[in-house]
């Protein structure tokens, strides 16, 4: 939903799934707080505030919203969709005429328990922490320590013995109870809040015996951490079936538990590395147009590349080969998170950035074309090449924030703007200058260089 959708005239009424109190709110602030910020953070607890006071309070709009927080349209919605992102808010709309409403259902954080051991919220918030940090964290949420009451005598009332008068018809169950074991309360599955990936689990059963695994052992929390395991550390069918039969139980079930240790052993077996990072993915092959092609125009060598390196190596390209820098790293790893787009498509996006923006990874320039490139559904580099081209005017009156036709400055500074080759030159029908060759020589030693490391 783009932010001109939403209008301060439209309302919104604010309910709750559950039971959200300072147990909740302290989770909220301790481990969500870090991966959608504080802005988000005070969005969930205005909110919040609002269905406690539910009673008192008549219908707003979004312009009351906007005067509480303090912040225009755009931040409002983007905060908001923070909290869509992690599962922490549910969005509905009707519409009745020209009167539209919201209804903003939100949903208790997950408990601490279920947030450390989540394939998904575990992880990011490790990766936006680091070790030390998110020990530190986790130490807190640890139960307290007990003393071992087996060596004492337990000498609690029970019921029987409190209440000792109590006649049949007090021992009835209120028709409220009923209603309340009756009442359809929303599916709080990690799964459904978060990410909308699909994993191929007929390709799984393929690579599977029954014999050896009934499909009965395949439970919906099985599969929920199957799927969440195999976006997170981007595994296939076939990969996955390896690690199942590792973690199956001869007692006829697969062990969650035993999965995760699986999964992060032949991961790091596989990659060296402890934990994913997004933006050390690289284009899926079934999403390439390179792979079984020896390229033949300048262009062709700039698809092949982008699709083969992942986004960290090309800004350690593009920054001279030093490390990128945390701030370039949190910025594509987040529109990667949010976005959902391949990592060829980030790399062609990183690429047009830095070059027409004064190789500087403007956040919100870099999140405005992502969200347009998601909205088109790009999934291939030629795609992400084609749109760029075609929309690079539009582009450059959002990097200067103005519009076409606001003086003769502003034309001629487009005009003057730099912009990757692929954008202006037509390498099917051009020769290649001396230099062109030179530079072709150059990024083709380059990624030479990173194929032979991968």
């Amino acid at each position: 939903m783009h932010w001109k959708d939403l209008l301060p005239v439209d309302a919104y009424h604010v309910q709750s799934d559950g039971m959200i109190g300072e147990y909740e709110l302290r989770t909220l602030y301790f481990l969500y707080q870090p991966l959608i910020g504080m802005r988000a953070c005070a969005l969930y607890t205005t909110l919040w505030q609002e269905v406690t006071m539910a009673h008192h309070l008549p219908e707003a709009t979004h312009h009351h919203l906007m005067t509480m927080m303090d912040v225009d349209l755009k931040v409002l919605l983007s905060e908001r969709q923070q909290l869509e992102a992690v599962g922490l808010l549910r969005v509905y709309q009707t519409e009745s005429g020209s009167t539209r409403t919201f209804i903003y259902e939100l949903v208790a954080p997950l408990t601490p328990a279920a947030f450390f051991t989540d394939g998904l919220l575990g992880h990011y918030l490790y990766n936006k922490l680091g070790e030390r940090e998110f020990r530190r964290i986790e130490q807190t949420f640890l139960p307290e320590h007990h003393v071992d009451t087996h060596q004492y005598t337990n000498l609690t009332a029970s019921f029987e013995q409190v209440f000792q008068s109590v006649s049949p018809s007090e021992l009835q169950a209120p028709e409220a109870s009923e209603r309340f074991e009756q009442a359809d309360w929303p599916d709080k599955s990690l799964a459904d809040r978060v990410t909308n990936f699909e994993f191929d689990f007929e390709a799984l059963y393929q690579h599977l015996s029954d014999v050896i695994i009934s499909r009965e052992a395949f439970t919906a929390e099985v599969k929920e951490a199957i799927t969440k395991l195999a976006w997170i550390y981007m595994l296939e069918p076939e990969e996955m079936s390896g690690i199942i039969q590792k973690a199956f139980l001869h007692s006829g079930s697969i062990d969650i538990e035993t999965l995760q240790r699986e999964v992060r052993y032949y991961y790091k077996l596989e990659t060296g590395e402890a934990l994913p990072v997004l933006s050390q993915r690289r284009q899926p092959p079934d999403l390439r147009h390179m792979d079984d092609k020896q390229p033949q125009t300048e262009e062709e060598k700039q698809v092949k590349t982008l699709e083969q390196v992942s986004p960290h190596e090309l800004l350690e390209y593009l920054s001279g080969g030093g490390k990128p820098p945390a701030a370039d790293l949190k910025v594509v790893e987040e529109i990667m998170m949010e976005q959902k787009l391949p990592a060829g498509v980030v790399n062609v996006l990183i690429h047009y950035v830095m070059i027409a923006n004064d190789r500087k990874l403007s956040k919100s320039y870099v999140e405005k074309i992502a969200g347009h490139w998601a909205r088109k559904h790009i999934q291939s580099v030629p795609q992400a090449m084609s749109l760029a081209r075609s929309e690079h005017q539009k582009y450059q009156q959002w990097r200067q924030g103005k519009k076409q036709g606001q003086g003769q400055s502003y034309r001629k500074n487009q005009r003057q703007a730099p912009v990757p080759k692929w954008m202006k030159e037509d390498n099917n029908t051009q020769q290649p200058t001396q230099d062109q060759n030179n530079n072709a020589k150059q990024r083709a030693e380059w990624l030479e260089q990173y194929l032979n490391n991968l």
